[in-house]
């Protein structure tokens, strides 16, 4: 397999990736994976399970083109890559040393990848940083030279390792980045302060959230997220957690995240999450009524995961993504609630019959959304103090959406 790739997880090689004649990619787990999983172990993704068969293009592709950027940010770096936008198996090669979740892709000859550490991180100083947020659109996510990653979705944004001294290196060589920066979107005011104001509200309202701030780089406001799927200890090792988007979960390329086009809806993630964690329904609620209360119709089947922990656990990964779209007057629904299309005609007698749809008693459904909505107005007060620059219209909206869900 002289161009076969290699997919490390948890310091284990799990599995390879192969082109067939067709240069069709094509995955089949190791050895050392199917003697330490039972058959049936959603090792890298629920579409693909532990067996001793290879998987055809089909669930492989998906799993992989997940793990990609999306639209512009894709071509760009195909571009730059000498690459076709649609080569999948190419872009993984190239970008696959640092994606979503713990998994490291790189060619099959090459050594196990290093202990995972912010110390092979290249330092950079703010003019440096700067030069890497203005030509974003000539070198998305920051690849160039020798960084190259991989994070899937369209918007602008800048993957980065904060050292232990708290200063950006630019993640070379393999090195996982930890936070992902985000400037202002073209077209979106205000994006910044909305993002922020929106994942600072669900926070306290007691949602599992990436953590986030806001920084000003030469004059241009920032949100920066903490990756979720990394967890950076005080001596600059770095812990990969694996996971998955509802999309790769539920075998969708990216193109299929909205409900309209195709992707999951809520039932879907649902049922999927009663079979992994059930506990995870009533925060599954909290999330739909909180995109609800924000006015996000941009809650779609990749802005929703799966955490994979080495113990084996599934969970639904913490909020990430969340603003809202209805200051920019966009109010369909990614995904529907209740067969409701409109952020803003979503009731809670709606989102409790979605919740029913799940197995949820109506009577659990009712407390759960009840407690959320009673605790917004104070933690609106709080996000919006933590929020310098926040357009009053923001939290205007989240009061009309609890006044509609309230009658």
């Amino acid at each position: 397999m002289a161009d076969a790739l290699a997919v490390w997880l948890y310091g284990t090689k799990v599995a390879t990736v192969e082109r067939d004649r067709s240069r069709r990619p094509r995955l089949t787990y190791t050895a050392a994976a199917r003697s330490a999983h039972e058959p049936g172990t959603p090792l890298l993704s629920m579409t693909l399970p532990v067996r001793p068969e290879q998987y055809p293009q089909g669930p492989t592709r998906v799993f992989i083109d997940g793990l990609l950027p999306e639209g512009d940010t894709r071509r760009v770096i195909a571009e730059d890559l000498s690459l076709r936008a649609d080569d999948t198996y190419g872009l993984i090669r190239a970008l696959g040393r640092d994606c979503a979740g713990a998994i490291v892709i790189q060619p099959d000859d090459e050594p196990a990848p290093p202990l995972a550490s912010t110390s092979t991180a290249e330092p950079i100083d703010e003019d440096e940083l700067a030069d890497l947020l203005a030509n974003l659109r000539s070198a998305p996510l920051g690849v160039g030279g020798r960084v190259r990653v991989s994070l899937a979705g369209v918007q602008e944004k800048l993957l980065l390792t904060r050292l232990p001294d708290g200063c950006w290196g630019r993640p070379v060589d393999g090195t996982p980045s930890t936070h992902i920066l985000k400037p202002e979107i073209r077209g979106y005011p205000h994006s910044v302060e909305n993002e922020a104001f929106c994942m600072r509200l669900a926070r306290h309202l007691g949602l599992p959230t990436a953590e986030v701030e806001t920084v000003t780089v030469k004059g241009r406001p920032l949100i920066v997220v903490a990756r979720y799927d990394r967890v950076l200890h005080p001596d600059g090792r770095v812990e990969r957690i694996h996971q998955e988007d509802f999309c790769q979960a539920t075998g969708r390329l990216p193109d299929k995240k909205y409900q309209e086009d195709g992707g999951p809806s809520l039932r879907v993630v649902a049922e999927m999450l009663g079979t992994v964690d059930p506990a995870s329904l009533p925060t599954l609620l909290r999330a739909v009524a909180l995109h609800v209360l924000v006015g996000n119709g941009d809650a779609h089947a990749k802005n929703y995961s799966l955490l994979h922990e080495p113990s084996g656990a599934l969970r639904l990964a913490p909020l990430y993504d969340v603003m809202s779209t209805l200051f920019y007057e966009q109010g369909e629904l990614a995904m529907y609630i209740d067969n409701v299309r409109k952020t803003n005609q979503a009731t809670s007698g709606r989102i409790i019959n979605e919740a029913a749809s799940w197995g949820l008693a109506r009577s659990r459904a009712t407390q759960v959304l009840g407690e959320l909505l009673n605790a917004v107005p104070a933690s609106v007060e709080v996000a919006k103090a933590e929020t310098p620059g926040l357009p009053d219209a923001i939290p205007n909206i989240v009061a009309s959406q609890l006044k509609n869900l309230s009658s």
